[in-house]
């Protein structure tokens, strides 16, 4: 079987139907043995049947800047580059397809913020950056803690408190980094527990949930406050191991 870093590159194109007939049978077949990679497909395909079953919506609703931006993407031939990791932190070097992802969460979360509740518009941009932060900013080695925790301080002033050593419970830290927030910027740390992709988001102070359990896109989220900020972890598995991960966060927080 192809790797999960041979067809990550592919998924994309398949989602949009854009892809050659080797390739979509490439995908496929692989798509056949690895949940993981099927898990990213499916939630890629869920955003965007929902984006284009209420288009007329989220254009009646979008703001003017938001419409324009749209508007200019569409008209740009993006460049077929391979996805690749980037340095913890950095947002330079990002491929024009990563303005696509952009534009498509921050549709998608719209559209959540127009028909469910608003605790579920915010989880479900945080599984969007979750997909796309996993797709593209994955160290390929554990990064340290504290490196982490300094580098945040420094360039953002996030003051993050992390697990470490036997404290982190097999938490391995594999990314460090700022995402745009619907109210601002969260810090977002990329874990990997057991070989699943887990997220902590810490969202900005006064940033609340009206629900601490939620489950989007096929990821369970377990929020919780500490410090003033809400704490948010998201990962696709059983809302019981999720909340399992967040005490440990939880502890480290203190």
């Amino acid at each position: 079987m192809e790797t999960c870093t041979e067809i990550d590159p592919l998924t994309t194109r398949f989602v949009d139907a854009e892809a050659s007939a080797v390739d979509r049978e490439r995908v496929g077949r692989h798509l056949g043995e690895c949940p993981a990679c099927r898990g990213h497909v499916i939630a890629e395909q869920q955003a965007r049947e929902a984006v284009r079953a209420h288009g007329d919506v989220l254009m009646e609703q979008a703001p003017l800047a938001l419409r324009a931006r749209c508007a200019s993407a569409s008209a740009v031939a993006w460049p077929r580059l391979a996805r690749r990791a980037m340095p913890p932190l950095s947002r330079t070097g990002w491929p024009m397809a990563l303005a696509a992802t952009i534009v498509l969460a921050f549709a998608g979360v719209m559209l959540y913020g127009l028909v469910l509740d608003p605790s579920e518009a915010v989880a479900a941009q945080l599984t969007l950056d979750h997909l796309k932060c996993f797709a593209l900013f994955e160290e390929s080695s554990a990064l340290a803690p504290a490196d982490v925790q300094a580098a945040l301080k420094a360039r953002y002033g996030f003051d993050v408190l992390l697990p470490d050593g036997e404290h982190a419970d097999g938490l391995a830290l594999v990314g460090g980094r700022r995402c745009v927030y619907l109210e601002g910027v969260v810090a977002h740390l990329l874990y990997r527990r057991g070989g699943v992709p887990v997220s902590l988001f810490v969202l900005p102070p006064g940033a609340k949930l009206s629900h601490t359990q939620l489950d989007v896109l096929g990821h369970a989220a377990v929020a919780f406050t500490r410090a003033g900020r809400t704490w948010v972890v998201l990962a696709r598995s059983p809302q019981a191991d999720v909340e399992r991960i967040a005490t440990v966060f939880g502890r480290a927080a203190h």
